[in-house]
Parts: structure tokens; C-alpha cells; sequence
């Protein structure tokens, strides 16, 4: 007789099948009942949200304020990570309209909706930091009434710039030979919209079927239009739930669900009551007085399969006949080119009545239906019945009904449903960690079959989440490529999707790696193209660790936006200033070759990290001395931002950079041959290999070859040297003029008017500074001007001698593939060997260069101010000095002291004071030139900082303004005083 624990017995051995043994799944939580008797008491209670700029949004544990987190990059090591919330102070400190219930993001990713449970709405505003929010509108002029009760919400979509401009989506990858070949879709945009434009307004249904719609006037401030959907006379006509979409003619349609298991739906048209503009009469600044008129569509029973007796039902069928989730997605288009119609959907989740081992079935259903249209016909007979003889009636409009279609049930409990890729695409996130995607249509799992031939997101080749731990609320990020949940116990958790079967490859050879790096960029393309941040791909390539990722992924994202990086032939730069798929392909390599404030960077994050701050240094300087601001004491008169002192001081720092940056990228390519290898002679064609060049380059983080030799690079140089040299004239004739008239004129007296005989002292001296950095530079702003138009020549007429030939129109796709491997830092073209040697030949362009300098100046220089030195001894040094830099006035900040006490999440606001620190050199141990401040704001995409200045001074503001965004297009977060870290 076999023993019991033999090998060759099995399950059907000893119990007469094959189907094995489950373990039961886990008893649901007290919390998770908590949270399904919540859904199921009303719709519109998410307690977390994540905005499109990457705002993360949660109800504090009080019910009274909110948490605001978001992703960001630890200046320490480079690390990924949720910030420390920041706690907002509490709407309604007596909680008289009930606690917190639901929060909802604008498109724009700038405002959110925070509503109470009786329905009134607050607005927040965030304007540059994901952490300093504006309170617009305060819910306590609504109505503390139960029956306000918010039970469906939406924002309007936000107009596309371009009428009719329709949403982008970029995928599948589809395999051909050793390369991926992109394609693409798109969907209309439906309105109705905002008539002003990037605005959106937030609609929302009562408990008592109010339709109310809270917008932006033309002036900023808040108003309100609301009508009733259908009257309610018994507690059988309140709305539960409701689901709110925009539709193709500009309508929005609207179904809600009644405690007498109704489900109806209506359309809304709302007019904004503002005329057709005409000629000089402008509607975006008339007032808006809207109105709204509701339709009745169709009707049925969400309950389809409701037993006859409810009074007498069993446990189950009472769980089964309440609603939990009622969403409705607009139409779009399926895999086949068909479009899908209107589609409402209702979850039902079915929780044991016992917490018992023994009575674990959990499930949930979802039902759905089609709006759909059907044509009337009237019958010939009615014809004879008109008293008028060749009259011909209009046809009946068409009628509409709800299909529905065959539900699904899944044993599982859902939390949340989004719908992804133009909606051809839901996700369905569970409470026990785990994510599904479905098709729109047939509501079958996608993205499982692992197919590397026709990729569309990481999880399809085998990327997900892991399902460690039960929770109670969860929220996609904007690119849908991670989660944020709420768990059992109350705390916030971001998971990413991460690889777990094996190990991945390193070269667009190996089928995985190539599948990954696509559907990163299709995932990256697209975030950008929906104008949504994404941080967390970052993270998630961050963590991948492979070395030439960052290549490889900005070689397929520039396929894929089809970015222009050749400007070799570009005279004008203003279109390479505009140029932000550059910006965007620069920051990713910036991000990845990051590991911490004091840890080398990689070579393309170097490179990047230094060209993303010399393009924003080119803007700034052309935003100032092109743009006029209006007078704050009168808006007809507009000032120029060089008539202010104060912003003169705030780019003379930079200048200053610019002038270090230029000197240092000399003193590298002049020191370049003598630490090449002595097989390696750079002054002859036959002297070196391009290949082993470029591996020399990136073994030592030798960038400057790349920045002279790229053309965006060099394009940035030549715009920055014109400018400086425009605004050292400007100063100098302003000296000038102040030293022949030092009669006082007001402060305002414009520099660069032929009339102007002085200037304030204040603008003089400001001016002084820039003479004086221009004045003492070691290398002079026109020799390197020089240089850079020699090299500009010198390499459109390699372009012409290549063979084939790269000049011209005709060649322009050959030079942008060459020029787009330069910028991410990979190999120079054979065609630039002889630009090299003519670089570095004796007699060539650098020792023309070098017998403008002196020799001692550029010895003895100080390069500290570009923090490019990765010495072990520089990084000691700035380590210890106690400062970091203001990447906006290129200044030195001394290090907060922390707070003793302090609250992290706290928010204080202290005026910023003192002039810039004109020193190049980081004070040692905190010891004088530096400004003791209050606040900073630290980039949560790159860690850089700059300081949170508050000023009165109007054209000061502006400039400011202008870095909303961090010179890497990333948001910042707000540190409380003290803190260095969010």
C-alpha cells in the first residue's frame, strides 16, 4: 500500500477529481465593509486623487483638511518616493456641512474640487507648486443640507488649442525586423467647453436632482448656474448615484439612479449666453450668465435580475440590489474602427454577511448599457391627413433607448474603474491589491498575451503590481503606469509596476529590452501629447538601472514625436527656443543620470543638466529684454523689464554663469589631447577613431565636444552670446548716460530710449555689475562667438562633403537622425572628423582662441558657481560649505537651519530680502556672502532649487513667473521654512 505522502499520489487519487484544493481567500476586512457600505450609501466619495500635474490629494483622517503629496525625487540619492504630505488648514473647522467626502481634479491638473457631505464644493487652485494650493471658492456659501448631497461629478473637457483639434494616442509598437514601427490614433474632444480658453467648470447632481454647474467668470471669480433634472416628490425619486459624460453634439448626458432602482438618463445643453464674437466685440470678457436645458433620453431598471420578493430576499440578493460605483463613458472607437456608443456601466459588489472561513463569497457585478438611436418613420397614411396639397412634413427626430449588454461578474471586490487609451480600454483596480485591463467593448482581459511584436503597455509584456497587501481606495497616475492606495490602517502607498520574471536585457537586441524601451516611450509620448505629467515613468526607468537606457528610450520617443533637433543651418534661434520636444528629451536624460547632489552624474545627465540650464538662461534673458509688463498703478502703460534694478540683479548671476560655463567648456577641449591615450592624436584624420573618442569621452564626462558639436547645443551658445552682447551694450550705454547727467530722473528712466539722459542710481549700479562681469571675463563674450561661427561653417560644409551629401533639404532626415544620436550624447558622424582636427590642429580654431585668453586667468579660474567639478575633493567642498544653489538667480542660498519642533507639513509664509551674492564661490561653513532664508522651492523632478521670493515689484513678479515650471518643465514643491526636503 502506497504511503500517503508518495509522489505519485495526487488530489484525484485521493478525492476523486482533479480539481485540487483552493485556500480560501482572505475574510474581507471591517475596514473594506466600511468602505462598501460607503460606495453603496451614494456616489462621489473618493477620498484620494491624482491631478494631471501630479498632485496627490487626500482627506485627512479628520475630515476636515486635506493631505497633498507627490512624487518626488530625493536630492540625497536620486530615489523615487511619495513627498511628506502637506496639510492644508480645515475648510470648516466645526464640520457643520459633515465631513470631507470627495475630491475631483480639473483636466487641467490645477484645480480640485473638494466636496463635504452636504454637498458644498470648495475650489483649490495651484498655480506653481504641487504643494501650495489657493483657496478660490469656499464651499460655505452652499447650503448645509443634506439633500445637496453632491452623488455625481464632472469637469468640462478643456477646448484644444486648435478648434477641433482632436486627443492623441500613440500605439501599438508593431515589430518590423529589428526595429518597432509606431502607429498612432485619435477621438474628437467633446464639449461643451469653457468659452474661455484652458478654463474648465465643474458640474455636479444633488440628492434632490439639482443640476448645478460652478465656472470661472471671464474676470476669475466664481458663479453658479444650476436647474432641476426631474422633480422629487417622495424619498423613491432621490438620486443615489449618477454618471455624467460629454457627448458629440456639445451636450452632456446624464444618468442617475433613484432608490426606486430607476436608471434614467437625460441630456443637458448648457448656453453660455455670450454673443458670437463680431468684429472688435471680444466674448471671452463679456460676463457669462449661463443657462441649461435637460432632455429626458431613456429609462429602465438597474436592477435587471432583482428577485421578485425583496422584502422576503435572502442575505445575498439584499447585498446585490444596491449599488456600489455608476460610471459613463463616452463613445469612442474600437480596435476595428467602429465606434462604440455611450456606454453607462454599474458595479454591485457582494460582500458576506459573515466574516466566517466559511462564507467567503465575494464578488462583484458589472452591469452595462448602450445609449443607442434608433430612426422613426411615419407611415404614408399621415401624409393625406395635411389640408395643404404638396406639402412636405418634416421626418421625426430619432428616438434613443438603452441596450443591455451581458454582464460580467468577477470574484473579487472593485474599488475604482478608469478608462485609458481614448477609452478603448477600462482598468479595473480591486481591494486586494490587483489590477485587470479590459476591452471597452467586450470587456475581456487585454494587455495579458506577453506579445513583443504589437506592444501597448508596460503590463502587457509582463510588468504589474504587486499584490502584498489588501486596501480600500486606489487612484491611477495620469500616464496609468502606477497606483497610489489608501490601506486598511489609513496610510498612503504608491506602487509602481515593476518586473518580477527574470531578469531584462541591456541592447535593443535582446526582444525584452526593445519591448520595454517602446513601451516606455509610447507611454511617455502620449502623457505628453494629454499634456499630463510623467514622473513616474521616470521612476520606474530610474529604478531599471540599465546604462544606455536613456538613449535608447529618447531614440524611440523622437521617433515617435517626430522631434526636430537639426538646426545646422538655422540663422534665426527663435524656433529653437520654442523647441520643447528638445526640452523634453533633455530632461528625461537629466533625470536618469541623477543619483544625488553630491554624486557624479552620468554623461548624457551632465550634458543635459547643463544645456537644460543654459536654454532657460536664453529665455529668461529674451523674455526681459523683449516683453513690456503693464504698470500695476496703470494697466495702458507698460514698463520694460531692464528699467527695473531688481531684475537686473537677478540675471546678473546668471550672466555670470554663462560666462564661467563658456570659459570652462574652453579649458576642457584645450586640456582634451593631453589626457587622451598617446595612441590618440586628435590634430590629423588617421590620429584617432571616432568610436574610441567617444568612449573616452564618456569615461571621463567630457562633454564639451558634444555641446560645441551639437546644433541645438551650439544654437543655444550663439543666441546666449548675442544677447549678453546686447545687454553688455545696454549697461554700458546706461553707465554712460548716468556719468554725463547724474540729474535724477525717476526710477523707471528706459536704458535703451536714445532720449533718456539718467538713470536711478539703483538701475546704474545694478547695471555696474553686468559691465564689471563682462569687463573681467576670462574669456571675452565675442571670441567665443567667433569660435562658435567657425565651427557652424566648418560643419555644413563637412555636411556638403559627405558622401553622399548632407546639405540641403533633401537630406535633411539623414542630418536629424545624426544630430538626434549627438544630443543624447552618442557618436559623432564621420563626416565631423575633419571638424575635429580642425578644432584641435595647431594654428586651428582652439589655439585661436587661446591666444585670446590669459593664461593665469583660466589657471587659477573658479568653476564652483557650475558645480561641474565630481572630484572627490570639489564635492567635499561644496558638501561642506553649508549652501546649495538658486538655479534661477545663480546665487548661493545658504542652507536652512531646521526648525526645532517643526512641522514639516506646516506652511509659513516670510518675506525673501538682500541682493544677490555676487560670488562665485560657496561661503565655507555657512560663513557670510549668503541670505539666510526663510523658504525654498525644490524641483520635484530634478532636486534643484530656488528660492521662494515674495515681492511687490510688479516686473520682478513677472520675471518670476516665467519660472512657474522648473528649468527641467517640472513642478515644484513649496518646503516649509527650514526644510530642505519635500
Amino acid at each position: 500500500m502506497p504511503l500517503i505522502m508518495d509522489e505519485d499520489m495526487d488530489m484525484e487519487d485521493l478525492f476523486g477529481d482533479s480539481d485540487g484544493l483552493s485556500l480560501p481567500s482572505r475574510p474581507p476586512s471591517k475596514e473594506l465593509y466600511q468602505r462598501v457600505d460607503e460606495l453603496r450609501r451614494g456616489g462621489c466619495c473618493q477620498g484620494i486623487a491624482w491631478s494631471n500635474w501630479g498632485c496627490i490629494a487626500t482627506i485627512a483622517v479628520d475630515g476636515a483638511s486635506l493631505e497633498l503629496r507627490n512624487l518626488r525625487c530625493h536630492p540625497e540619492n536620486g530615489i523615487w518616493g511619495l513627498s511628506e504630505p502637506f496639510v492644508t488648514p480645515p475648510f470648516t473647522p466645526t464640520l457643520e456641512g459633515g465631513p470631507l467626502k470627495h475630491l475631483c481634479w480639473s483636466p487641467s491638473g490645477s484645480e480640485l474640487a473638494v466636496i463635504d457631505t452636504a454637498g458644498r464644493v470648495n475650489i483649490l487652485t495651484l498655480f506653481s507648486s504641487l504643494n501650495k494650493p489657493t483657496l478660490h471658492r469656499h464651499g460655505q456659501i452652499d447650503p448645509a443640507d443634506d439633500l445637496y448631497g453632491v452623488v455625481g461629478c464632472f469637469w468640462l473637457n478643456v477646448a484644444p488649442y486648435s478648434p477641433n483639434r482632436p486627443s492623441f494616442l500613440n500605439g501599438p509598437a508593431v515589430k518590423e525586423g529589428s526595429t518597432y514601427r509606431y502607429e498612432g490614433s485619435q477621438a474628437p474632444v467633446f464639449g461643451p467647453f469653457h468659452p474661455v480658453h484652458a478654463k474648465s467648470a465643474f458640474v455636479c447632481v444633488t440628492t434632490n436632482g439639482l443640476l448645478r454647474i460652478i465656472f470661472p467668470q471671464t474676470n476669475g471669480k466664481w458663479s453658479e448656474a444650476h436647474t432641476e433634472l426631474e422633480s422629487v416628490v417622495s424619498s423613491d425619486d432621490l438620486i443615489t448615484h449618477a454618471a455624467i459624460c460629454p457627448d458629440k453634439n456639445n451636450t452632456l448626458l446624464i444618468a442617475f439612479a433613484t432608490t426606486s432602482k430607476q436608471l434614467r438618463v437625460l441630456r443637458a445643453l448648457v448656453d453660455w449666453g455670450q454673443p458670437k464674437p463680431t468684429g472688435g466685440n471680444h466674448a471671452a470678457t463679456q460676463p457669462l450668465n449661463p443657462t441649461i436645458k435637460t432632455r429626458h433620453v431613456a429609462a429602465t431598471s438597474w436592477l435587471h435580475d432583482a428577485p421578485g420578493e425583496t422584502l422576503n430576499a435572502s442575505n445575498m440578493d439584499s447585498a446585490m440590489t444596491q449599488l456600489s460605483h455608476l460610471k459613463f463613458l463616452p463613445s469612442c472607437g474600437d480596435s476595428h474602427g467602429r465606434t462604440t456608443p455611450p456606454t453607462i456601466v454599474a458595479i454591485r459588489s457582494h460582500m458576506p454577511a459573515s466574516t466566517s472561513h466559511y462564507n467567503q463569497d465575494v464578488h462583484t457585478t458589472v452591469d452595462r448599457w448602450e445609449i443607442r438611436e434608433k430612426l422613426q418613420t411615419v407611415h404614408p397614411a399621415f401624409e393625406q391627413l395635411s389640408s395643404r396639397k404638396n406639402s412636405v412634413g418634416s421626418p421625426p427626430g430619432p428616438t434613443f433607448f438603452l441596450k443591455k449588454l451581458e454582464s460580467l461578474v468577477i470574484n473579487k471586490t472593485l474599488l475604482a474603474i478608469q478608462p485609458m487609451n481614448l477609452g478603448k480600454v477600462i482598468i479595473f483596480a480591486y481591494s486586494d491589491s490587483s489590477v485587470e485591463y479590459r476591452d471597452r467593448s467586450t470587456m475581456a482581459e487585454t494587455f495579458t498575451d506577453h506579445d513583443l511584436d504589437r506592444v501597448h503597455h508596460l503590463s502587457q509584456i509582463g510588468f504589474s503590481y504587486a499584490e502584498d497587501e489588501p486596501c480600500l481606495q486606489v487612484a491611477l497616475s495620469p500616464s496609468f503606469c502606477s497606483l497610489v492606495q489608501i490601506r486598511n490602517d489609513g496610510k498612503v502607498k504608491w506602487k509602481q509596476l515593476e518586473y518580477r520574471l527574470g531578469e531584462i536585457g541591456s541592447s535593443m537586441d535582446d526582444p525584452l529590452y526593445a519591448g520595454i524601451v517602446a513601451a516606455l516611450a509610447l507611454s511617455c509620448s502620449t502623457a505628453v501629447m494629454r499634456n499630463v505629467t510623467y514622473d513616474d515613468l521616470l521612476a520606474t526607468a530610474h529604478k531599471l538601472s540599465k546604462s544606455n537606457l536613456a538613449f535608447d528610450w529618447l531614440i524611440e520617443l523622437s521617433k515617435i514625436l517626430k522631434a526636430p533637433v537639426d538646426y545646422s543651418e538655422e540663422q534665426h534661434f527663435d524656433v529653437l527656443i520654442r523647441n520643447t520636444a528638445i526640452q523634453l528629451c533633455l530632461c528625461i536624460q537629466n533625470s536618469l543620470g541623477f543619483h544625488g547632489e553630491f554624486h557624479p552624474r552620468t554623461f548624457p545627465g551632465k550634458f543635459a543638466w547643463l544645456v537644460l540650464q543654459l536654454r532657460n538662461i536664453v529665455v529668461l534673458v529674451t523674455m526681459a529684454a523683449n516683453l513690456n509688463v503693464p504698470d500695476g498703478s496703470n494697466p495702458n502703460t507698460k514698463t520694460s523689464p531692464l528699467e527695473d534694478p531688481e531684475v537686473i540683479n537677478a540675471l546678473a548671476g546668471s550672466v555670470r554663469w554663462i560666462l564661467d560655463l563658456m570659459a570652462w567648456l574652453t579649458d576642457t577641449l584645450l586640456t582634451l589631447p593631453s589626457t587622451l591615450p598617446p595612441s590618440m592624436d586628435l590634430t590629423k584624420p588617421d590620429g584617432f577613431k571616432l568610436p574610441e573618442l567617444l568612449a573616452h569621452l564618456r569615461s571621463s564626462n567630457t562633454i564639451s565636444l558634444h555641446m560645441l558639436l551639437s546644433s541645438p547645443t551650439r544654437g543655444f551658445l550663439t543666441a546666449i552670446c548675442r544677447r549678453l552682447s546686447h545687454l553688455d551694450w545696454i549697461a554700458r550705454r546706461a553707465i554712460m548716460q548716468s556719468s554725463s547727467n547724474p540729474a535724477s530722473n525717476p526710477p523707471n528712466a528706459n536704458p535703451s530710449q536714445a532720449n533718456s539722459s539718467s538713470i536711478s542710481p539703483a538701475l546704474r549700479n545694478a547695471y555696474l555689475q553686468i559691465a564689471t562681469l563682462t569687463t573681467n571675463t576670462i574669456l571675452r563674450i565675442k571670441t567665443i562667438e567667433t569660435l562658435l561661427g567657425s565651427l557652424t561653417s566648418n560643419i555644413k560644409e563637412a555636411y556638403r562633403n559627405a558622401s553622399p551629401s548632407l546639405a540641403g533639404r533633401p537630406a535633411e532626415a539623414a542630418r536629424n537622425t545624426l544630430e538626434t544620436k549627438m544630443l543624447f550624447g552618442g557618436s559623432f558622424p564621420d563626416a565631423f572628423k575633419p571638424v575635429i582636427v580642425e578644432l584641435f590642429r595647431r594654428g586651428g580654431l582652439l589655439e585661436t582662441v587661446r591666444d585670446d585668453i590669459e593664461p593665469a586667468k583660466l589657471f587659477f579660474a573658479d568653476f564652483s558657481l557650475l558645480e561641474v567639478d565630481e572630484d572627490a575633493a570639489s564635492v567635499a567642498k561644496r558638501k561642506s560649505s553649508g549652501m546649495t544653489m538658486d538655479c534661477f538667480r545663480k546665487t548661493w542660498l545658504e542652507n536652512p537651519k531646521k526648525r526645532k519642533g517643526g512641522n514639516g507639513g506646516g506652511r509659513q509664509d516670510a518675506a525673501a530680502g538682500g541682493d544677490a551674492n555676487g560670488s562665485g564661490n560657496p561661503p565655507q561653513d555657512g560663513a557670510g556672502g549668503g541670505r539666510q532664508i526663510a523658504r525654498w522651492r525644490r524641483c520635484a523632478r530634478c532636486a534643484a532649487v530656488m528660492e521662494d521670493v515674495l515681492t511687490e515689484r510688479r516686473v520682478l513678479q513677472w520675471l518670476i513667473m516665467q519660472q512657474r515650471r522648473c528649468f527641467c518643465s517640472g513642478w515644484w514643491d513649496t518646503l516649509a521654512s527650514g526644510e530642505t526636503v519635500a
